[in-house]
Order: C-alpha cells, then structure tokens, then sequence
C-alpha cells in the first residue's frame, strides 16, 4: 500500500494540470509548467504550480488559491493563469467537514509555512468566489489574533486552538468573491412558509405580477412600498433563523438537544449564492437594484483603454420562479453548528438595498462575512469586480471597509464570474483582468 501511495504522489507531481476548476478554461499556451504535491497537515494537501524555467524576480511571490465547499482546488483557473505569469502558485484542498469557519485557518497557516520553508518571500492570498471570504477570514485572524473571531457581537466564535500564532499573508487579491453569509442571507425568501414550502404569501412574492414582476421578460420593477414590506420581512426572518439556531446550540450545550454534538438543521427558501445558483433576491429580477458602484473607479473596458467612472453591471436576470421549489436551489441542510458558523449574521431593522448600497447588515457579526473580515486587513488588498457579475456594490462595499492604505478596486468590462466574456463584444476580459492583476503583483515597492 505504501508503495502505491508513493507512486500516487509522484504521479501527482509531475503531470501537468488541465482541468479546471470553477467551470472556467484556461486558455492554452504559455511556458512549460510543473507541479509538485506537498502535504499540509492532517486535513490539507496542496498543488506547487511554476514555470518549468522559472522567473528569477516573480517567482519570490507565491500566490495561495483555495476554496471551501470541498470544492477540487488542484485545477483553479487563477490560480493556473498566474502560474504562467511566473508566480509560485500553491492549490490548496481541504478535506476537513467544514462543521466550523475556523477550520479552514490551520491548512491556510501550512502553506503559507511551506512557501516560505520553499524560499518564497511573500505570500498573496488570491480569492475566488466563496473563497475570498475564506481567504479575508484567514488574513484578520491572522493580523489580528483570536480576538478577531471572537469580537463580542460574533454569532459563532472561534475556539483558541486554530486561531493563535497564524502566519500573516503580504497582500490579497479578491477576485469577484462573494460574500458568504451575506449573500445567502439575501436570497432568503420570505415569501414562503418554511414549514409548507409550497405555501406563498402573495403579498412578499417577489415572482407575483401584482407586485411588479413581468414573467415574458424575467424582469421587475418593484414599487418602494413592496420593497420595504419584503426586505424588513427577510430581516425578521434571517434574525429568526439566527435566534432558532442558537437556541437549539444552547440546548446541545446542555446535554438537552437531540444529539449531544450537532443537530440537522434545515432552512426552506434560502438558495445561498455559492452553495446554489438561485434565489429570492429582488436584485436579481429588478437591475435598478445593486446597479452600479456609487464612487468611480477604474474600469478595464472593452475596447483596451481604462477610464475612471461608476462602474454599472451588464448581466440580466438571474432569479427564476420556475426553480423557487426545487430542493437545491432554494433549501440549505447544514447542521446547527455549521449554520451558525457559516450562514448566520445579523440584519438590521433598517436593512434595505438601493441602486447602490446595502445597509442595515451587521458585517463582523459572522466569520463568514468578506465585508466585516476586510476591517481587520492592512496588507496590500486589490479587489477585481466581474462587470457581467452580481457583485459589483458588494466588491464595493468590502473595498470601502478595507483597513488597508495600499487598497484597488478595478472593473472589468464584459467579464462574467470567471473572467471570461460573458457576451462576444467584449473581447478578451480573461488577458485584461489578469494582466492587470500582474501588474499590481509586480509593482515595485508593493511587497
């Protein structure tokens, strides 16, 4: 057995990647690469990827991709791409349950021990999708200490263990990531009774055309009043949720709950963006909704030029009725623990989203959370928004919370979430995007 294993890693280790993660291809070319497997612990093992010649300056910067959601890592398109720029590039899987946020921290603190043990000197975490809220979590706890992830108004706090002594990253790189609890928490519908999905309030359907919805085009154009109504009842019914969670944690606690380590807990009407493609969020049908940045910034366009302006989304409609009682799309069945690690966070009363901004969320309340994680960050942070993504106010926001001085905030014209056109006319999105993020690597003086 251990002769086969040991023909495995090799085997690992000298075959080139080809497949890619996260649904995006990597355009062929580029130099000659190689890669290399290194363990990371008990629940971690990573990917080395560099140029079989390597460059004598960019190699000294690794980049770190992961991702949660036990998602394969090893074939990560960004991670692939900057490899060919000259960059070390670690891929790292985590194969832990994923019960608690904080389990992601000790397979991050042993690569980053293991790039620098390899003579690298400096390491740049670089986050996709769900993995730039796991990415910014790593960088504050290990900026700032247990203290971070145990703030008092932290739903789930993370234990010590984990949490102590985490070697700190020099920069970070957020590329079109979402924001964890925080978009689930949106695509809450509060529309549907959680114990009869099929039942509908018709006065909180976002999909009725009474309140605004056209089914031809998969539009809407909401009334102030109907938005109102429904976002003060997603609040109410995210903070239920919390409260519920919480209580059935403080029973376990006690030897009182049904099991003496965990319960099942399942939310009906809640997609979650990054655990399922659909949801019940009123931007995704309104485009007045979430529409563009409120400040300029630079924007990569379509005909090669940059020019600094608001930046407006150009993607359509994402929200569809016809998937509202599909079992994936819209239900979340995680455990108590892992709700409340994961998903939970705190909604205000006044918590309402506008052309330009969502207000009214308690961003530190959750680990989860890439908006209140950025607080704690000062390293170097460039935040790249996809202009045919989602999440162009949200990148927003987390680049306004950013702590660090040495902050970017780009658009790129056309992309979709994985940096390729979304539409033909808008070129090569995926050479801009990682030119520029090339650039800002390379920047002398930067790390």
């Amino acid at each position: 057995m251990n002769r086969i294993l040991r023909f495995l890693i090799l085997t690992i280790a000298v075959v080139p990647i080809f497949a890619v993660a996260q649904n995006s291809p990597v355009p062929a070319g580029g130099p000659p690469m190689k890669t290399t497997f290194v363990r990371l612990g008990g629940r971690g093992n990573g990917i080395i990827v560099e140029r079989d010649t390597p460059d004598p300056v960019k190699r000294r910067i690794a980049i770190l991709v992961t991702h949660p959601e036990h998602a394969n890592n090893f074939n990560y398109f960004h991670g692939l791409e900057l490899a060919k720029y000259g960059y070390t590039v670690l891929l790292v899987n985590d194969y832990g349950p994923e019960d608690t946020y904080e389990e992601f921290l000790a397979p991050i603190a042993a690569g980053i021990k293991q790039l620098h043990a390899m003579g690298v000197e400096k390491v740049v975490l670089a986050g996709h999708s769900s993995g730039g809220t796991e990415l910014t979590f790593y960088q504050d706890v290990a900026e700032n200490g247990p203290a971070a992830c145990q703030r008092p108004e932290r739903i789930y706090k993370c234990q010590t263990k984990d949490a102590q002594n985490l070697p700190k990253a020099d920069g970070v790189i957020i590329l079109d990531a979402n924001s964890g609890a925080v978009s689930r928490m949106l695509a809450l519908n509060p529309a549907m009774n959680p114990h009869n999905p099929k039942q509908i309030d018709s006065s909180l359907d976002m999909f009725d055309v009474k309140n605004g919805y056209d089914p031809v085009t998969g539009k809407a154009h909401y009334s102030p009043e109907f938005l109102k109504k429904y976002f003060a009842a997603q609040a109410a019914r995210a903070d239920q949720l919390d409260d519920e969670a919480q209580a059935r944690l403080d029973k376990i606690l006690k030897g009182e709950g049904e099991f003496k380590d965990d319960e099942p807990f399942v939310v009906a009407g809640s997609s979650g963006a990054g655990r399922a493609a659909n949801g019940a969020n009123p931007s995704g049908t309104d485009l007045e909704l979430l529409a563009h940045t409120h400040a300029p910034h630079l924007l990569l366009k379509a005909d090669g030029t940059q020019a600094t302006q608001v930046i407006a989304g150009v993607g359509g409609p994402t929200q569809r009725p016809d998937q509202q009682d599909l079992l994936a799309q819209t239900t979340v069945n995680v455990t108590v623990k892992h709700y409340l690690s994961f998903d939970a966070i705190r909604v205000k009363p006044d918590f309402h989203q506008t052309a330009d901004n969502i207000a009214g969320i308690d961003w530190t309340s959750s680990g989860d959370s890439m908006e209140g994680n950025v607080e704690g960050i000062h390293a170097p942070t460039l935040v790249v928004a996809a202009g045919c993504g989602g999440d162009i106010v949200l990148l927003e926001i987390t680049y306004d919370l950013i702590a660090a001085k040495d902050k970017e905030y780009v658009g790129v014209e056309g992309a979709n979430h994985n940096m390729a056109p979304c539409r033909p006319e808008f070129g090569d999105t995926y050479k801009r995007a990682f030119d520029y993020m090339d650039g800002w690597l390379s920047k002398t003086g930067r790390f």
